[in-house]
């Protein structure tokens, strides 16, 4: 499995980088919406998990650009947030996201929400 992790705290991105590597995940960061845009826009993955905040570019923008690159319209975006409510799910709806996460969630948790993500759309 290869995926997106996208978060503007370093500390994040390394923690969750070490974490889905034990699992034998490969993973690509980047961090903020912008770069991952970019990145999407070069590379195939099998997910993308999306902060919300930060700078550059958010997680909402984000998103809206990546589902309109041929290659990754079709690919499961989780998005990631410690603001959680129903106005948080309906944002992520409309711009393109599968679902929701919300901190703090394990790495080993996101992975099965992806397996999960995976399996349906097969």
């Amino acid at each position: 499995m290869k995926l997106l992790f996208v978060d503007d705290m370093r500390d994040t991105r390394d923690f969750f980088r070490f974490a889905f590597e034990l699992e034998n995940v490969e993973v690509r960061l980047a961090s903020n919406g912008r770069e991952a845009v970019e990145i999407a826009r070069d590379e195939a993955f099998d997910a993308i998990i999306m902060d919300v905040e930060m700078p550059e570019m958010n997680g909402w923008d984000a998103v809206r650009e990546i589902r309109k690159l041929p290659a990754a319209a079709r690919v499961p975006i989780l998005m990631y947030t410690a603001n959680g409510n129903s106005e948080t799910r309906k944002k992520a709806t409309e711009v393109g996201a599968n679902t929701v996460l919300f901190k703090p969630l394990l790495p080993r948790e996101i992975l099965s929400r992806i397996e999960k993500l995976l399996q349906t759309s097969s």
